[in-house]
């Protein structure tokens, strides 16, 4: 197996700290710049076996860009000292439209004092990969009340570590727990594996169905097979949902379909290593040549900054291979040859004439 290897061009997250309202309700709706979260606390809570009581919630973000949340809850001790507990969402990043659930678990002699809040928000300028289709059931399922179904990798790229997380609910749709399934280590591409998440079982008895089912994965996606044992390595930065992202071999591209979130289009960039001084990058968007795309080098990276329009589309971003010289060297000198070839043979033809 044969891997490009890139160093400058290790993946990132890109986070930046932005000020997001946050409505705590369960009837909040976005404002006027579409940057709401919404927290929805429950007023449930439980002590499971381990004696620690369980305080769970829910964020959602009805905002454009996907973001990072951490969540905070003040405590007390026995002794009455007071302290700030942090605890992440169940999902490491949550997009458009999402939500993941969270658990606080205070141990013996510790209290609550109020209730979970947002400590920190993070925009994350990552695109959502639209590789993997969840098939389940909502309802809790047999004695032990679980959330169970499967995973199927639609993509073309390796999916590692793989968690599917939920929000446990009573018939009364108060929330009881906040879940995650086992994890699945490797799913190929095409490959499906079952999935299963249980409640605590101090709430089992009360769990009627489940909410927020999301997933996560290990790292975000940084490479592409290109069929031949080798790998393209590229940085993708964008508030966008891709799909269908693969190299084709026939136009030297990654190819992808691209939907912005921002109802009015926004940016996108795309990072690449560069592996020939005279390497030629090209833009395609909706299958014509798109000058509303800039590719720049330095040597080592190329860098490919477009603009999304709305809707979706499909985008190749041409010659990000390394393609030998050879075939063409060859193909040259064929030529060269064959002309000379027909030269000579034109030159006998006037003699014997």
């Amino acid at each position: 197996m044969r891997l490009m290897a890139w160093a400058a061009l290790a993946t990132l997250l890109v986070l930046s700290t932005i000020a997001y309202p946050v409505v705590a309700n369960a009837n909040a709706a976005s404002d006027d710049n579409n940057n709401t979260i919404e927290l929805k606390n429950s007023n449930y809570s439980f002590v499971d076996a381990q004696g620690m009581t369980n305080v769970v919630g829910i964020v959602n973000n009805h905002g454009v860009a996907p973001i990072s949340v951490t969540m905070a809850l003040n405590v007390s001790d026995s002794s009455g000292r007071a302290s700030t507990l942090h605890e992440n969402l169940y999902g490491k990043v949550i997009y458009h439209g999402e939500g993941a659930p969270f658990k606080f678990r205070l141990g013996e002699g510790v209290k609550a004092v109020g209730k979970p809040y947002v400590a920190d928000v993070k925009q994350v300028d990552q695109p959502f990969y639209d590789t993997l289709v969840l098939n389940y059931t909502n309802m809790a399922v047999g004695d032990e009340r679980v959330l169970t179904g499967t995973m199927k990798n639609t993509g073309n790229t390796e999916l590692r570590n793989v968690v599917v997380y939920a929000s446990v609910h009573d018939e009364n749709m108060t929330d009881l727990d906040s879940v995650r399934s086992n994890v699945v280590p490797l799913l190929r591409p095409g490959e499906q594996a079952v999935f299963t998440a249980s409640p605590d079982p101090a709430v089992k008895a009360k769990v009627y169905y489940y909410s927020c089912a999301g997933f996560d994965i290990n790292a975000p996606i940084s490479t592409l097979p290109t069929g031949d044992g080798g790998f393209i390595a590229y940085d993708f930065a964008s508030i966008a949902k891709v799909g269908s992202m693969r190299y084709d071999n026939a136009t030297d591209s990654i190819a992808f379909d691209i939907t912005h979130y921002n109802p009015k289009g926004g940016s996108a960039s795309i990072k690449i290593p560069q592996l020939t001084q005279n390497q030629t990058v090209a833009v395609m968007m909706d299958g014509k040549p798109y000058d509303g795309a800039t590719v720049k080098a330095d040597g080592k990276t190329v860098y490919i900054d477009f603009f999304v329009p709305p809707g979706t589309h499909a985008v190749q971003i041409q010659g990000v291979r390394n393609m030998p010289e050879f075939p063409f060297a060859v193909l040259g000198l064929a030529t060269l040859v064959a002309a000379v070839i027909a030269a000579s043979r034109l030159k006998a033809a006037f003699k014997i004439s």
